[in-house]
């Protein structure tokens, strides 16, 4: 895990991949999206902390993973995500249990959402003057998330 200092070539390729996704806000600066882990996000986890939660503990992320979440992505089975990106920055948020379930368990079974799930978040700085400019564009054109996606 390596300590990003400004902008990361990482952050920038995700930042561009963000741009594109469908988003949903809450309130008036969170967008939140659900989409499969893709290379671009592969990218970007592998140079950024990783923290277990509830919690928040931190944990090194071991290459073991990240060629799991490459390996299912390239059989079709990518694992599912909740990206929450706020004006701090983006969090990338996954399961290692019942992966495929999450997140939509884990809003409707309580049971499921406290399981631990892992986040990375790339902070604003790490993107450049591009991460504020492309976060104000979405939230300026982003619907209200449905009422099923609990506050992020």
């Amino acid at each position: 895990m390596a300590e990003a200092v400004g902008t990361c070539t990482g952050c920038l390729n995700c930042l561009e991949f963000l741009k594109s996704l469908a988003w949903c806000r809450q309130g008036d600066s969170t967008l939140v999206a659900v989409q499969n882990c893709t290379p671009e996000l592969i990218e970007a986890i592998k140079d950024h902390e990783v923290k277990v939660f509830p919690g928040g503990m931190p944990i090194k992320l071991n290459l073991s993973w990240l060629l799991y979440l490459t390996e299912k992505y390239e059989e079709g089975r990518p694992l599912p995500m909740v990206l929450v990106w706020k004006p701090e920055g983006v969090e990338m948020w996954y399961r290692r249990h019942k992966s495929w379930d999450f997140p939509y368990d884990g809003w409707q079974d309580p049971a499921a959402a406290a399981y631990d799930r892992e986040r990375v978040l790339l902070p604003a700085d790490h993107g450049g003057s591009k991460f504020a400019q492309y976060h104000a564009e979405i939230v300026s054109r982003a619907k209200e998330c449905p009422s099923a996606i609990p506050p992020q």
